[in-house]
């Protein structure tokens, strides 16, 4: 037990050394349960702008998945469930053929239809419908078009990159 007690007075010193003055972690990923609803928050490069009449929502570190089949980004934090409070800032967005769906695969870039977008901004969620997505870059970028319902409604365009 002593030498545990040792080992970690040195480690965690040269841990906190090894970090740059004042840095902090602007993301932590994962789940946990806030007032009975589970939320996801995810990290990383990815950014998105989306938008809808005179409306402009900006996106930023965010994490992206590729897969043969579809693309998928994920920024910010998502709701799982009902809740009574104001959702977090998301973006949402899967392309392709999603595991256990139907739809056009996206192994490649181009066109596709196969879209799901969702968006939850300032507390408020919106819906997208017919969205339209490009894939450019060997799938790490795109811009996309839909019909929004609710909020601003109207046409949607945007844009992502991982």
């Amino acid at each position: 037990m002593r030498r545990l007690a040792l080992l970690v007075l040195v480690i965690v010193p040269l841990a906190a050394a090894a970090a740059p003055a004042g840095a902090r972690t602007a993301c932590t990923p994962g789940t946990k349960t806030v007032n009975g609803a589970t939320e996801r928050t995810f990290c990383g490069a990815a950014k998105a702008t989306v938008h809808a009449g005179s409306k402009t929502f900006s996106f930023s570190g965010g994490q992206c998945t590729k897969a043969p089949a579809y693309v998928t980004v994920n920024i910010g934090t998502v709701v799982l469930g009902m809740t009574s409070k104001p959702k977090p800032d998301y973006f949402g967005l899967d392309v392709g053929k999603l595991p256990g769906g139907g739809g056009t695969p996206a192994s490649h870039d181009g066109t596709n239809t196969s879209v799901v977008l969702a968006i939850d901004s300032g507390g408020k969620g919106y819906v997208v419908t017919g969205a339209r997505v490009t894939l450019k870059g060997n799938r790490t970028r795109g811009t996309f078009t839909g019909t929004m319902l609710g909020g601003p409604g109207g046409t949607v365009t945007g844009s992502f990159s991982c």
